[in-house]
């Protein structure tokens, strides 16, 4: 850009500066310190002419006035304008009595301006009807009060009757303001406690719309912070150049989009306006603490810059723009978190409606289980009083986009480019930043300078992050209850409604069954709920917690169990309702996780390489490996767990090389496999140079040590549960066997076969181990047997002393395909079911080891003119072969080798007379 022509721009630039929706609650949000006055920078004063800065003063009072219904009598009462529609009361300007006091005349201005229409008016908290100007109905005041609404004041709207029955003359106008007239009639009956409070409900102010060049009575709350700001009496006279008629028009146009009122369409109808203003300015208060208060009713922004006011209204902008490291002038200062004073995960406050009767009323509070935990469980509020909206579902909405905005926790300040120059307070622009891992992220713009020196020019920007979400809606408003003008019995609540549901939840991985009950009461007193729920076999119940929430949960339930459900509603008295009752059987079922596709083995030496094509389940958990010695005939059920967890995104593992059916399944996060499994065959030829030296099988009888475990029909399986005089009914009528281990719905979860006899090698060795289970799945019920629900772990431990004797064994470790440096080995297997109807059926265990071959060899060794004893360094479980090779052998020399065993030999050399000689030799020794 020239030189010379950025002091012209900046020239026409101020400072672009905010007020926000409630005192304090922008800063809040952000993070960032920046000033809500409507102070220049320090370039812009130092170039710009000198704007005229509207004098806004400091901040109102805040909150909701409590008493806007009170007609009162002061002198120095402030002057009200009435946005919208609203219940109010006003000041007595004149009050006179005549005909011997028989009548009280009474005059109240309600608004100091024009209104569009009285709509109702009330005498104490009774809405009256008026036939002409005569009051009907309530019936006691028949005949008795006269009241002539105007509205809006002047000599020719002057009733007749208050000049010619007063001394009221047609010099009192009341210029444009709007007021009621009253004659009462003297009864005791009808006025007991004498003058009755007047109130009305008014149809406030007409105001401009730029859109239409039109002036109209209307609540949209943008068109009344214009008309506010370019009041010239009660307002802040501002020129008609002055305000950014187009930021006005957009803003105006989303306070009229419709939003869908859900469930609340039977109160509401289908749809309202997004943003609606109903109530009253009163010029008590400053400007600034006026607009503060008005603009919570659209939760939008107001500035001032370039010598505009300018408005935007509580809704997303969609950026156009990208703003990348290329366009920054300085450094970027980002801030990702608020101070826990500027944190809150609910919202609360009051608001004044039709549906209150225009009393000051709490709201539902808008609250984040998510955010709070987030915030350590600390509960904390934000009161936000929105007195200027008068339905409870807009502020909830409202409430609901200041709680999520406040959770917008990253802010960032940066100097950029000109290319920020564009930009205003409310726009929303995205960065990129490769450094902060930022695409396309999106900010709103909430402060904006422009600076220079040395006739560069830069934009300064306060941005924090946004998203639309902050905005959405979706239809969640909560239902809204009216109060009651009828006082209840405090000691008759009636009881809640329970819906129960389950659902499942992961926990560690893990994935848990969860029972919730939600809670509901039709009535308004309802403060709280107390809800407790047992199994329906137990007899105590357990607490799922006291609150005001209305959702209660117990977690970690039982599938497929019944649990009663019982709750009951307490009032602010502590008085408490009968119990709701409730029963719910848990489903605690998730989909199955997806088959696994192209499972291969691939035998390389004493490995199978297995691999598959990865499952693309988002809750995908692991996989499982089984195999089944079995080459045909083979399935899932009947194969044992050889590897019991292969992590996602793996999709290749090295097992044992084993001849057999090889079957993988896939298992998501709330631990349920495949429907199917995925198999291959492979058939592994015996590795050479490998022994077997001792083998132990147990079938049939099986002889060993039992526990939880039974032996039936030569098959070893799981015990029952119960014991025989447990079963319920008559003796013929318990299904299987009398000695146990039958019986649906009872089979232990686990049990543990030790082998009746042990592995002895006779001394210590390293050898190779391996086992072959036949294993099946029984089921004891009819239908389909539960996939996967049995397995069986083989487990050994180890000595290397003699087991004959005092041994010291190791504790029992899974069993692996692999070598073992010990003496003697000892097995368990360990039976397992998740099913209460399915056992393991073992046919044989088998377990064998294998010792590879091995030589050992001796050089130089000179034998003596005798015997010479060769003793291995390491003894052989069983000698094939010695072999002798002489350096010194004289021509009919021999040798004799004798006592040959697995732990040496004796050699003797003779001469051609027979004689032992001595003679240097070296051997080498075959065996495993």
């Amino acid at each position: 850009m020239p030189q010379a022509v950025v002091p012209a721009l900046i020239a026409g630039v101020t400072a672009g500066s905010t007020f926000t929706v409630a005192t304090g609650l922008t800063l809040g949000f952000s993070g960032l310190a920046f000033a809500g006055s409507l102070a220049l920078s320090a370039a812009s004063q130092a170039l710009a002419p000198k704007p005229k800065i509207p004098n806004i003063g400091g901040g109102g009072n805040g909150g909701i006035d409590q008493s806007k219904t009170i007609t009162t009598r002061a002198s120095n009462s402030t002057r009200k304008l009435i946005y919208g529609s609203t219940r109010v009361g006003g000041t007595i300007v004149f009050l006179e009595a005549t005909d011997n006091d028989e009548y009280l005349h009474m005059v109240v201005v309600m608004a100091a301006h024009e209104v569009n229409q009285f709509t109702t008016i009330y005498l104490n908290e009774e809405p009256v009807t008026l036939t002409g100007n005569s009051v009907t109905t309530p019936a006691k005041y028949d005949g008795l009060v006269d009241i002539y609404p105007v509205t809006r004041g002047s000599a020719s709207n002057t009733p007749a009757s208050l000049i010619s029955d007063t001394s009221w003359t047609s010099s009192h106008t009341l210029t444009d303001q709007a007021y009621i007239y009253c004659r009462f009639k003297f009864d005791p009956d009808a006025f007991p406690t004498g003058l009755p409070n007047l109130s009305a409900v008014i149809q406030g102010k007409k105001i401009y719309d730029p859109r239409t060049a039109s002036t109209s009575y209307s609540r949209n709350p943008a068109l009344v912070i214009r008309d506010y700001l370019r009041d010239t009496t009660y307002g802040l006279n501002v020129a008609g150049f002055e305000i950014n008629n187009d930021s006005f028009i957009a803003a105006a146009n989303i306070c009229d989009e419709n939003v869908s009122m859900g469930r609340l369409a039977s109160i509401f109808g289908l749809t309202i306006d997004r943003y609606q203003f109903d109530g009253v300015v009163d010029t008590q208060n400053t400007p600034r603490g006026n607009l503060e208060q008005m603009l919570t009713a659209l939760g939008g922004t107001l500035y001032y810059s370039n010598g505009q006011w300018s408005l935007k209204a509580g809704a997303y902008v969609t950026p156009t723009v990208t703003l990348d490291e290329d366009d920054l002038a300085g450094g970027l200062l980002v801030s990702t978190a608020n101070s826990s004073r500027d944190s809150f995960n609910a919202v609360k406050g009051q608001f004044i409606g039709s549906l209150n009767d225009y009393q000051a009323t709490d709201y539902p509070v808008v609250a984040s289980q998510t955010f709070r935990t987030e915030d350590n469980g600390y509960l904390s509020y934000l009161n936000l009083d929105l007195p200027f909206t008068s339905n409870p579902a807009a502020c909830q909405r409202i409430a609901k986009q200041i709680l999520y905005k406040s959770r917008q926790k990253i802010s960032v300040q940066a100097k950029f480019k000109m290319t920020a120059f564009q930009f205003e307070v409310g726009d929303t622009v995205m960065i990129t930043n490769e450094r902060l891992g930022w695409t396309q992220k999106v900010f709103e713009i909430v402060s904006w300078k422009l600076n220079f020196s040395n006739a560069e020019a830069t934009v300064d920007c306060q941005m924090v992050e946004t998203n639309s979400a902050v905005y959405d809606w979706n239809a969640e408003e909560d239902d809204f209850d009216q109060d009651n003008t009828n006082l209840p019995d405090p000691f008759n609540i009636p009881a809640p409604t329970i819906s129960p549901s389950d659902t499942l939840e992961l926990f560690n991985q893990q994935a848990i069954s969860v029972l919730i009950a939600d809670v509901e009461s039709t009535s308004i007193y309802a403060r709280q709920f107390e809800v407790q729920a047992k199994l329906s076999t137990d007899t105590v119940y357990k607490s799922l917690g006291i609150g005001s929430g209305n959702r209660f949960t117990l977690v970690n339930v039982k599938a497929g169990g019944t649990y009663n459900i019982r709750a009951r509603s307490i009032n602010a008295l502590g008085v408490k309702s009968a119990w709701a009752t409730a029963n719910h059987t848990i489903v605690g079922q998730a989909a199955a996780a997806s088959d696994v596709t192209n499972f291969s083995v691939n035998i390389i030496g004493k490995n199978a390489d297995l691999s598959w094509t990865a499952s693309t389940d988002q809750d995908l958990s692991h996989y499982v490996i089984r195999h089944s010695p079995l080459l045909t005939g083979a399935t899932y059920n009947n194969a044992q767990t050889i590897v019991k967890k292969v992590p996602r995104p793996t999709n290749t593992v090295v097992a044992p090389a084993l001849t057999g059916t090889y079957f993988i399944k896939a298992v998501n996060k709330f631990g349920v496999q495949s429907a199917n499994a995925d198999s291959s065959v492979a058939l592994v030829d015996q590795v050479d140079g490998l022994n077997l030296t001792d083998t132990v099988s147990e079938h049939s009888d099986f002889l060993g040590t039992k526990t939880d475990c039974v032996v039936i029909d030569d098959v070893l399986r799981l015990d029952t549960t119960n014991l025989f005089d447990s079963v319920a009914g008559n003796f013929d009528d318990a299904t299987g066997l009398f000695g146990g281990g039958s019986g649906a719905g009872f089979i232990a979860s686990s049990g543990t076969y030790d082998f009746a006899n042990i592995i002895n090698l006779g001394a210590v060795f390293t050898a190779q181990a391996s086992a072959v289970l036949k294993v099946s799945q029984l089921s004891m019920h009819t239908g389909t047997p539960a996939s996967g629900a049995t397995d069986v772990d083989l487990y050994v431990s180890t000595t290397q002393d003699d087991p004959t004797g005092s041994p010291t064994w190791t504790a029992y470790r899974q069993f692996v395909v692999g070598t073992y440096t010990a003496r003697a080995l000892r097995f368990r297997a360990v039976l397992t079911s998740t099913d209460s109807a399915e056992t393991p059926a073992i046919e044989e265990l088998t377990a064998e080891m294998r010792l590879p071959d091995r030589t050992q060899s001796g050089n130089d060794i000179q034998s003596g003119a005798g015997s010479k004893v060769i003793t291995f360094t390491t003894p052989f479980k069983a000698l094939n072969a010695v072999s002798i090779s002489v350096g010194d052998m004289q021509s009919g020399d021999y040798y004799g080798i004798t006592s040959k065993s697995a732990t040496g030999f004796t050699i003797t050399f003779y001469n051609s007379g027979g004689s032992p000689v001595d003679r240097l030799f070296d051997y080498v020794a075959t065996g495993f």
